[in-house]
């Protein structure tokens, strides 16, 4: 069942950020839904299915908008998996946890990308970039992150019984 759920986030969250979301711009910065997801995702429920949510919300990318097919896939993948490596080490209540690891794995998305393309021979003034867009993509992803983890873990955690004494 879980998977099935997985399975249309992503196709729905690849149909709204193509579509809706890329209409919703705050000073020319559209939010990485597809980034939020994946850590969410891993978050909740480890590196192998972060991992795998990771590389398919990548591909599905790359075959669509990008130049060069799999730099998505491999980075989304290793976001993925390093993410939830840290599920049992954090704890799934704080809110503070998917705003700061949101942010960091944005920071790692661009400059694995940027390194990607650069060694690719696309040339991006990365100074100027992460001074326009990478900074306001930070905050908004983090910020997002709050609300689709939030509604993610009333989806994906499954409520435990705790005994307590009066």
């Amino acid at each position: 069942m879980e998977i099935i759920v997985m399975a249309l986030i992503i196709i729905g969250n690849f149909i709204l950020q193509s579509t809706v979301f890329s209409q919703i711009s705050i000073f020319g910065v559209v939010p990485n839904t597809g980034l939020i997801i994946i850590v969410t995702i891993a978050l909740l429920k480890g590196r192998r299915i972060g991992g795998v949510v990771g590389l398919l919300v990548g591909l599905l990318q790359d075959i669509i908008f990008s130049p060069v097919i799999g730099v998505n896939g491999f980075i989304y993948f290793f976001i993925g998996y390093f993410v939830g490596m840290s599920e049992d080490k954090l704890s799934k209540d704080n809110l503070l946890i998917p705003f700061i690891i949101t942010g960091v794995s944005t920071i790692a998305y661009h400059v694995f990308y940027y390194i990607f393309m650069y060694f690719l021979g696309y040339s991006i003034y990365f100074t100027v970039f992460f001074k326009e867009v990478v900074i306001l993509e930070i905050l908004y992803n983090s910020f997002i992150s709050i609300f689709i983890y939030k509604w993610f873990s009333k989806i994906f955690v499954i409520p435990s019984i705790r005994f307590r004494r009066r």
